[in-house]
């Protein structure tokens, strides 16, 4: 039988028609993340992995996660640089910064202060506990998914814009 080339909607678009959250895992060590994706995947989230600080910075720019979990011992840039450098781009105008869980398995109280000081909104000792993390992820996405709707909802009142009842809306995005 021959297979037909599978041609796939960017990260972005699968989430917006699967309504399903994306979440980036970074970490060096490919056990770590794939651990991370099955957990995620079977309770249905779309995860996106990257290896390193860089990658991950691309994939920040990229794919638009709606959460990151991050390790913060890798080579080249740390996961410290990575929150301080991604806080230092996100848009002043960002109604509902994206959450950032920062994970350590040689955790010290400086390195939990620093994380937190460039922007995490987390600090976890791994191996994670994986009830808390689950539970952890969901209150932080409902939060974001809160503030955004309302900003969506107050931007819709003042301009009139509304969506008839009964109608799917999709918007689709693509960077140049």
């Amino acid at each position: 039988m021959n297979s037909q080339p599978h041609h796939e909607l960017p990260t972005r678009a699968q989430c917006l028609l699967t309504n399903a959250f994306s979440i980036l895992i970074v970490d060096d060590m490919k056990a770590n993340r794939m651990l991370l994706e099955r957990l995620l995947g079977r309770v249905g989230y779309h995860t996106v992995e990257a290896a390193d600080g860089l990658s991950a910075l691309s994939q920040l720019e990229a794919c638009l996660p709606d959460l990151v979990i991050l390790d913060v011992e890798m080579p080249g840039i740390d996961g410290i640089e990575v929150v301080r450098r991604f806080r230092e781009s996100e848009s002043e105008e960002e109604v509902a910064p994206l959450p950032i869980i920062i994970a350590s398995g040689n955790p010290s109280e400086a390195m939990e202060e620093s994380a937190l000081e460039e922007g995490a909104d987390l600090f976890l000792t791994k191996p994670f506990d994986f009830p808390i993390l689950l539970s952890e992820i969901r209150t932080m996405l409902r939060a974001r998914r809160t503030v955004v709707d309302r900003v969506q909802r107050a931007k819709e009142l003042e301009s009139g814009d509304r969506v008839a009842p009964n109608t799917l809306s999709v918007a689709l995005s693509t960077k140049d």
